[in-house]
């Protein structure tokens, strides 16, 4: 009996190692770095404030404030000090948030993870637009999501840039 699977073993370790092997695709053995991203418009997030006045486990500000910067800087529009021009400014206010809860989200709307931020755009003292967007997990749709309160912000924040972006 041991012998049997001992040759079974010799046989279907090798098929499995090959089946689960992947040729890696090499273009001539040459590195393509990804291509840079340059945007003519440069923003420059200036403050980012907690207009529900409470105190959460996250930093919603630091969350809010980091996630347009990395956003703006991978579309290439993040504003640097060396940058020619003036820069479009963004202000940032976490208008509502609520962390709710992986355990309490199984009934339906106790556990949810909603936030709401808004977004002012200026250039040079010029208002110019309010961008607003709300983002929520709840029973139903994520039940299960495990760190929902960073979903809700990189969603917001996606959408809160998508939107600036229109506005240029």
């Amino acid at each position: 009996m041991h012998r049997k699977i001992a040759l079974l073993a010799l046989v279907f370790m090798p098929l499995l190692m090959f089946a689960c092997h992947k040729k890696a695709k090499v273009d001539n053995d040459v590195y393509k770095p990804k291509p840079v991203v340059v945007s003519p418009y440069k923003v420059k997030v200036s403050e980012v404030f907690n207009d529900t006045h409470m105190v959460f486990d996250v930093d919603v500000i630091g969350l809010l404030w980091n996630g347009i910067e990395d956003s703006l800087k991978a579309r290439g529009m993040l504003w640097t000090p060396n940058a020619e021009g003036e820069p479009y400014i963004m202000e940032g206010h976490v208008v509502y948030f609520k962390e709710g809860g992986l355990a309490k989200r199984f009934m339906p709307r106790f556990g949810d993870t909603v936030l709401a931020v808004r977004v002012e755009l200026s250039q040079g003292g010029r208002h110019i637009a309010t961008i607003e967007s709300k983002h929520k997990v709840t029973f139903g749709r994520g039940t299960i999501t495990v760190n929902a309160w960073k979903k809700v912000f990189d969603k917001a924040v996606e959408d809160v840039v998508n939107q600036a972006v229109k506005k240029f």
